[in-house]
């Protein structure tokens, strides 16, 4: 669809929202620019018509909509994700990475692995760079991380690799249900072309289903079981086989720690590696090398032989989950912030046996309930409190482990702010 001449509504002037903008604008689209903030809609750098009301303008009355992803709009026959928009104009195939938990570490381990390989490859998407961005780029690849707001409404967009991590409920305070958020995240694997693949994680129940019933190759992986075809761990090794050979293999032994800790995402990645074409060589070296992403599982300091780990990114119980279960030594859990409608019983069940949990923010009390009888919980007002109370209590050997398992919009602008601020505090703490 030529957009020329035609009245175009963006809704929403974030990052991705002023890359549609742009796009749009140099396509010669007639661009109406909409945020509720009339700040953002300040130095756009593309011609539009700025509008700042409480509600977004009649859908009805433009051509076409493309909304940002996270402002929440219902469907509607003019709505076009910006993925969509940009897909048409992408000049590499991309490989599209979703599912609740894993997904920057993935798409940032299948970006080293091609470039390291001597691919041209970039990663765009969620991960901070929209595919608006990077229209008529001339790349090998592109390494996209899709959210369930950025998929739930694409048509056009066509991966020539997807890769399906897991699901757990997650921003059910957007999509109203666990069955219309999978949903939404399933539309990935609907969109893949008929020369396209199925990367599929047979270790959950939601990415094996979909792997199940798609028309597609489906090239699976697994910790769990090892597989004559895809990525699994077999003994102590790390393999992958495709078309009745071994193309890759490496000693679990020899892979980075992070790599380690979070196996599934180092097998996904060796995956969608291998079908992009990457040599087996550039991908072992990703793995022994690669050392995390800032607020994930991320060691932050030792003080008086107490180790600090900073997982803010763990804004859902199944990622808290995961990141107590990579712990090997005793845990002081921390938790709290914005709960998203999410059910904590899954953070209680992987915290019996941890030394006590310390909970803060709007989700404290709810935090607190389902912890209770399983370890010792004391409520806190702040992170900071809660950091110096667990040092007060930890003892040499231990870990005091940042996993909210909730938002972090109570109290922090992000994530990022929320992990920075813990690392700040832990730091500070005498030595």
């Amino acid at each position: 669809m030529s957009y020329a001449g035609r009245s175009v509504l963006v809704v929403g002037m974030g990052r991705s929202g002023r890359a549609a903008g742009a796009l749009l604008a140099r396509e010669g689209a007639r661009v109406t620019a909409y945020d509720r903030n009339p700040e953002r809609l300040e130095n756009l750098g593309f011609a539009a018509t700025p509008v700042s009301t409480p509600e977004p303008p009649d859908f009805d009355a433009f051509d076409a909509v493309v909304a940002s992803p996270g402002i929440p709009l219902p469907a509607h026959p003019r709505l076009v994700p910006e993925i969509d928009l940009a897909f048409p104009h992408l000049r590499a195939p991309v490989v599209a990475v979703t599912g609740t938990n894993g997904k920057s570490t993935t798409t940032t381990l299948i970006a080293e692995m091609l470039t390291r390989a001597g691919l041209s490859c970039t990663a765009g998407g969620n991960i901070g760079t929209a595919l608006c961005t990077l229209v008529d780029r001339d790349l090998d690849w592109i390494v996209a991380e899709l959210s369930s707001f950025q998929i739930e409404h694409a048509r056009r967009f066509a991966p020539r690799v997807a890769v399906l991590l897991n699901l757990a409920p997650d921003h059910l305070d957007r999509h109203g249900s666990v069955e219309a958020y999978a949903a939404a995240k399933g539309r990935l694997a609907e969109l893949v072309p008929a020369d396209g693949v199925l990367v599929a994680n047979l270790d959950d129940a939601w990415a094996a289903a979909a792997a199940a019933t798609s028309p597609r190759e489906v090239f699976p992986f697994s910790a769990l079981r090892v597989l004559e075809q895809g990525a699994s761990v077999a003994g102590n090794s790390l393999v992958v086989r495709r078309g009745g050979s071994t193309r890759l293999e490496i000693s679990i032994d020899a892979l980075a720690p992070s790599c380690r800790m979070l196996i599934e995402n180092a097998l996904a990645a060796s995956a969608a590696a291998v079908v992009a074409g990457a040599k087996p060589d550039a991908i072992a070296a990703v793995l022994r090398d690669f050392k995390g992403l800032p607020h994930r599982v991320e060691h932050v300091c030792t003080r008086r032989g107490v180790e600090y780990v900073n997982d803010s990114k763990a804004t859902n119980p199944a990622a808290a989950v995961v990141a107590l279960r990579a712990q090997r030594a005793p845990v002081w859990l921390l938790a709290g912030g914005l709960n998203k409608g999410l059910d904590f019983a899954p953070l209680a069940h992987a915290a019996a046996g941890t030394r006590g949990a310390f909970v803060f923010g709007q989700a404290a009390a709810d935090l607190a309930a389902a912890l209770a009888g399983v370890t010792d919980v004391v409520r806190t007002e702040t992170l900071e409190q809660a950091v110096r109370e667990a040092a007060a209590r930890a003892q040499p050997g231990d870990v005091v482990l940042l996993a909210p398992a909730c938002a972090s919009f109570d109290q922090f602008t992000s994530f990022e702010d929320r992990g920075a601020r813990f690392a700040g505090y832990a730091r500070a703490l005498p030595c």
